[in-house]
């Protein structure tokens, strides 16, 4: 689950900060972190499930670079070794190949994602922060604008109460950069009709079904099930 929350300019009261970011920190009771980017704060509370170790810690930084990410990146192992010949990685974290690909594509990289993600991104080269919300909006993330204008991120509307006056959802598929959303993804744009029948309508729906449960299940920590007797979680269960 993880909880993350960014200031993103100079900031003048740790205090407030670190007390609106406490509020949050069931979300990620292994382990906290607060860093100073040198140009605004970033927090991480953990939740270990990928890279349990130490090493998988954020946020991750690269060349005065810095990114927090509550999420999972499916399928990052191919991720990992296509950045391998340009990048060490140092953990079994999935979203430590965030930063390289930013590196590498800049904000191009949401479009290449198959995650469920909320992430805050410093750019140590332009000293300025991108943040990005998943098209489906999976993950929660909050922005608000404090007293001196800046804007300041948050996996939950309380972490912002008392900083910020009006809180806003930041909305899924887009992505914060110079001060302007951008939609990358719009999940309601239709480009085909499909035309199958309801047989093969019904075999495509059991696929993607497993093919989404199947790459969920990729963890380092143990799994579980809790299970509430209605067709949707007995379904889950069964098939993992």
């Amino acid at each position: 689950m993880c909880s993350i929350m960014g200031y993103c300019g100079v900031c003048d009261d740790l205090e407030a900060f670190q007390k609106g970011f406490a509020k949050t920190i069931s979300r990620g009771p292994d382990d906290s972190r607060i860093v100073d980017t040198g140009n605004g704060l970033l927090g991480f509370h953990r939740l270990a499930i990928m890279g349990l170790t130490a090493s998988g810690m954020q946020p991750f930084s690269m060349g005065g670079s810095y990114v927090v990410c509550n999420g999972e990146i499916f399928g990052f192992e191919r991720l990992r070794e296509s950045l391998s010949d340009r990048y060490t990685f140092q953990s079994d974290s999935d979203c430590e190949v965030l930063l390289p690909l930013y590196e590498t594509y800049g904000t191009e990289m949401f479009r290449m994602l198959d995650a469920e993600f909320a992430c805050i991104i410093y750019d140590g080269k332009t000293q300025e922060y991108i943040a990005a919300r998943d098209p489906i909006g999976i993950r929660p993330l909050y922005y608000g604008y404090d007293k001196k204008g800046t804007i300041v991120f948050a996996s939950e509307a309380k972490n912002l109460i008392g900083l910020c006056e009006k809180i806003r959802p930041f909305p899924p598929g887009h992505y914060y950069k110079d001060g302007e959303f951008v939609c990358y993804c719009d999940i309601t744009k239709v480009d085909e009709i499909c035309q199958d029948d309801l047989e093969q309508v019904c075999a495509n729906i059991r696929e993607k079904l497993v093919t989404g449960i199947e790459k969920r299940l990729v963890a380092d920590a143990k799994g579980g099930f809790l299970l509430s007797g209605g067709l949707d979680s007995s379904l889950v269960c069964a098939v993992a």
